[in-house]
């Protein structure tokens, strides 16, 4: 699709010891990819919202949304849509947009929807800054709202900063966004480094201290291994060893062979599932078994379709939301009766990603909410960074099982 009468640049508690069906415990304890694409292509319809025209929310096509009656709030949005990391973007998404039509709905803010305007960018930082600067141009825009990824979110800070506007719950946890002075970013999620800290707290209370580390070879790789890294030292520890791995590949060979000489007990991976599994099973066609371990980039969901099923027992994945089949938490419980309201044509599928995107969107509606009708971007940033949740910034650790674990 392109865009009419603009241009289109071309073408992710409670203490809980939870079973479900034996396949799944999660440990209350209370992103950034960077892949080689696929040659980019603009998705055919970039809004996850319905066809009707009435319940859309989202839209890449500028002019047909700065035409609607009334005239909306605008938040701007780059993600990728297609691609390896396709399917993050569109749980992503669906979570944001479950919350603004529920919104709209009932009238909007100050009689006015909110709605994004969202373009792919396929998860190619080249893309993400022709987006931005699209963005950028537009005085109406409120924010840069839910851009996916590292370096793509390092791409846009510059173009987003010089324009005053601001980046808003990116889904990335770098450390290089979250410097001490750091302007020009609102972070909804925990960091890589809390989660790298979570992951090393259980192993080494477990009893594992032979922990090996490998790593998407990467800006994303890089952040979180330096962060394990420093995690390691807090126990007197060093890792065994470190193996880089090829992003957005399945040529592992060389980092199991690397990984299997120092004999770990423990094995932090940081990539996407596909190369996570592809090194998975080479370290098993070799006899070596060491505990499995990895960040929440990497997706539950993904990780246990790629993996051999025998292989998903007992790897170990933290999340930096609750539990999105545990109603018993508020936030989950407004999740799933939305979710439920809105796909009444087919089954319901719940999922950390479109969790996140929910309760974001959530923290963004209640913000705009509190200072209407007076809505700019000044007063948007003020009031986010007055209610920036930290109680949401805490870390779960999934347990995988040998079957489908999901209720």
């Amino acid at each position: 699709m392109a865009f009419q009468g603009r241009p289109l640049p071309p073408p992710v508690a409670i203490v809980l010891g939870l079973s479900i069906g034996g396949a799944l415990f999660a440990i209350w304890s209370g992103v950034n990819l960077t892949t080689n694409q696929e040659p980019f292509e603009p998705a055919p319809n970039t809004s996850i919202a319905s066809n009707e025209a009435e319940r859309s929310v989202a839209s890449e096509n500028l002019d047909s949304l700065l035409n609607e009656e009334p005239r909306p709030w605008l938040l701007a949005q780059s993600l990728p849509l297609k691609g390896p990391s396709g399917h993050i973007g569109e749980r992503f998404a669906l979570g944001i947009d479950t919350v603004l039509r529920e919104l709209n709905n009932r009238g909007g803010i100050a009689g006015r929807p909110v709605k994004v305007w969202r373009i792919d960018d396929g998860y190619e930082p080249e893309n993400t800054l022709r987006n931005t600067r699209f963005f950028a141009a537009e005085p109406d825009v409120l924010a840069l709202f839910g851009f996916f990824g590292t370096p793509t979110s390092k791409a846009a800070l510059p173009i987003a900063k010089k324009a005053g506007l601001t980046l808003v719950a990116p889904l990335t946890g770098a450390s290089a966004l979250r410097a001490q002075g750091q302007t020009g970013v609102l972070h909804f999620r925990a960091s890589y480094a809390e989660e790298a800290r979570r992951i090393v707290n259980h192993l080494v209370n477990d009893g594992f201290v032979r922990i090996a580390v490998a790593y998407q070879n990467d800006a994303y790789g890089k952040d979180v291994l330096a962060s394990t890294v420093e995690a390691l030292k807090k126990h007197n520890l060093s890792a065994v060893s470190t193996a880089a791995l090829p992003r957005n590949s399945i040529e592992t060979k060389q980092a199991a062979d690397t990984i299997i000489k120092s004999k770990p007990d423990a094995l932090i991976v940081i990539s996407l599932s596909k190369t996570m599994a592809s090194l998975v099973n080479n370290l098993h066609r070799n006899g070596s078994r060491p505990q499995l371990m990895t960040i929440s980039p990497t997706g539950t969901k993904a990780l246990f379709r790629d993996l051999p099923q025998a292989a998903a027992f007992g790897v170990g994945v933290t999340q930096v939301v609750p539990f999105p089949w545990d109603a018993r938490h508020p936030d989950v419980a407004s999740y799933q009766r939305l979710l439920r309201q809105q796909q009444q044509d087919g089954e319901v599928d719940f999922d950390f990603y479109s969790l996140e995107g929910f309760m974001a969107a959530q923290w963004l509606v209640e913000a705009m909410e509190s200072i209407a009708p007076d809505i700019n971007r000044d007063r948007l940033v003020d009031e986010l960074r007055r209610t920036t949740p930290g109680l949401h910034r805490s870390i779960d650790l999934v347990f995988l099982g040998s079957d489908p674990w999901e209720p």
